[in-house]
């Protein structure tokens, strides 16, 4: 051998310490080849993968007397390994992929079960004499191919070529280990982040499905959040000169960025998809439809009485009528317009929806009928609900009340804006709560410690009035403010919440602006967001073309 013991030893050692930490695999195995080569003294040295698609393919090549290496040495075509089924004989490497056996010649020109092709083209297209060949696979902890190592013309102290010995051949196979070990540790790191990734793509796709009407805002947060990381990142000039993320940062923010609305797993539909005031599992302006019909009803019968007992003329009679049913359509158009929460009430609406709830009709039927047990246990008086009686139009009624939410009418429909009510609210905003719950519950190795962080503070306010934990901008990551900004923007942009219609470029962007002004978004990113055209590069590829309008970007600035 070459190298003598204790010099082998020492470079094992050092090559199980790169093991540990060495990121770039192929570097390490061209490291263990070397070795090897160099153990056995052998002027030729080999690498093939054999991927996961059971391709065996040449990775890489040394001669060291005619100082060739890898980048001048791409003559092995990449070889499908159960085509090797009907191929013989074979090159000593298919032989070791397909029968996992090792193939030892000392003269191989000698070897009459030896595909000497490739070897033959070999030695004529670089002058060169192959005597001795050593090649064996390399296999993993179940038996799986993962390569094949082949070594030619090992040489004596003298530089003669030799025979590989059993002992070099039992040294070099032991070395060669490391590869496997290096490969079997890098495909399950990949196997496992695609698991995890997959995972993650599976939870997020579940909550946009549980929504169809934000029915991709988990897929399309990632995409803006990485864009105006990229933006930050190379900025250089102002206060985000220094602001850098290595690889470890991106795939910490990729993950938080899918995952920062998991917690929504925990949000009613109804809630999430609320579309209308009165909406619960369906929009209960039916109901309150249906009591109009029976005034309008009732009216229609009071005339036909006066009618018949001739108490007025028949034109007072029928304009009395008339002027009934117009106010009870009037009434019901006002209801129903606030019922969609397009537009602010004023204090002068609450006044007419407590006014019109005054209205009354009378009930027959016993309205304990068809309750739920949670239902009946919030009624104190069911004697009251079970006989006929006089019943306002509108109503918030206990039965109507089931904790956490309140399902009254008249709460409902006095939302000052929107269609979410307090309690609604306080439940949205709780699956932040929820997602950072769900996160901390996930062992997360330490270069990905950051993800509950990102994740957990994208509805926080540089103000410091946001939620759920009301930080200030100075106690958020850029990071966590960039998802801040990607969620809102999307938001805005999407076409496919029932509650708004798609609004126009700039009409977001002057929705951002104003966040921007009152705290609520970090100003540095909003003006990298602005002056390098993230909104654009974005709105171009994923929102609707007759959403996109003229924009002067000065002007949100």
């Amino acid at each position: 051998m070459a190298n003598n013991d204790s010099n082998i030893l020492s470079e094992l050692l050092s090559l199980n310490i790169q093991l540990i930490k060495e990121k770039d695999v192929t570097f390490f195995i061209e490291k263990v080849i070397q070795l090897a080569a160099r153990v056995a003294s052998a002027d030729c040295s080999f690498f093939f993968l054999a991927t996961p698609d059971k391709y065996l393919s040449l990775q890489y090549s040394s001669i060291q007397s005619l100082r060739k290496s890898s980048s001048e040495l791409n003559f092995f075509d990449g070889v499908f390994i159960p085509d090797l089924r009907a191929k013989f004989p074979r090159r000593p490497a298919e032989t070791c992929a397909f029968n996992h056996e090792i193939v030892n010649s000392a003269n191989v020109y000698q070897s009459n079960d030896i595909d000497l092709s490739f070897i033959s083209n070999f030695d004529k297209e670089n002058n060169y004499s192959t005597v001795s060949v050593l090649a064996f696979p390399l296999l993993d902890r179940k038996q799986n191919l993962v390569g094949v190592v082949q070594l030619m013309n090992a040489q004596d102290a003298n530089g003669k070529i030799i025979s590989f010995t059993e002992d070099v051949q039992r040294t070099i196979i032991a070395i060669c280990q490391l590869i496997t070990a290096a490969l079997e540790r890098q495909r399950l790191a990949e196997s496992y982040s695609q698991l995890l990734e997959s995972f993650i793509e599976v939870l997020a796709r579940a909550i946009d499905a549980k929504s169809p009407y934000t029915g991709s805002h988990c897929q399309k947060v990632p995409i803006i959040t990485r864009m105006l990381a990229t933006a930050a990142v190379e900025e250089t000039e102002g206060p985000l000169r220094d602001f850098e993320m290595n690889d470890d940062d991106w795939y910490t923010l990729h993950i938080a960025s899918w995952l920062h609305d998991c917690g929504k797993v925990t949000t009613p539909e109804y809630v999430v998809d609320k579309a209308t005031k009165l909406e619960t599992i369906n929009n209960r302006i039916h109901e309150i439809r249906n009591r109009f019909e029976i005034l309008r009803r009732d009216a229609h019968i009071e005339y036909l009485q006066k009618r018949l007992n001739d108490t007025d003329s028949k034109e007072n009679l029928q304009a009395e009528f008339v002027a009934k049913v117009k106010k009870l359509e009037d009434d019901f158009a006002f209801i129903a317009q606030c019922n969609t929460g397009d537009t602010p009430l004023t204090d002068k609406d609450i006044a007419r929806i407590d006014e019109i709830a005054k209205q009354q009709f009378v009930r027959y039927f016993n309205r304990m009928l068809g309750l739920s047990w949670s239902e009946r246990q919030n009624i104190k008086d069911a004697k009251t609900y079970s006989q006929p009686a006089a019943e306002n139009l509108l109503h918030d009624l206990p039965d109507q009340v089931l904790a956490p939410y309140n399902h009254g009418e008249l709460h409902n429909l006095k939302i000052m804006r929107g269609t979410i009510n307090t309690e609604e609210r306080q439940k949205i905003n709780d699956h932040i709560i929820a997602t950072i719950d769900m996160l901390k519950a996930l062992p997360f190795p330490k270069e990905l410690s950051n993800v509950v962080e990102y994740a957990g503070s994208h509805h926080e306010w540089v103000n410091g009035k946001g939620y759920p934990n009301g930080l200030t901008g100075d106690q958020m990551s850029i990071p966590a403010k960039i998802m801040a900004i990607a969620d809102v923007f999307e938001a805005l942009t999407a076409k496919d919440r029932p509650y708004k219609e798609p609004k126009k470029l700039s009409e977001v962007l002057r929705i951002m602006q104003s966040m921007r002004n009152e705290g609520h978004l970090d100003p540095d990113l909003y003006d990298v967001f602005i002056r390098r055209g993230v909104y654009m590069e974005y709105a171009e590829q994923y929102i609707n073309k007759d959403q996109i309008d003229e924009i002067n970007p000065e002007e949100y600035l």
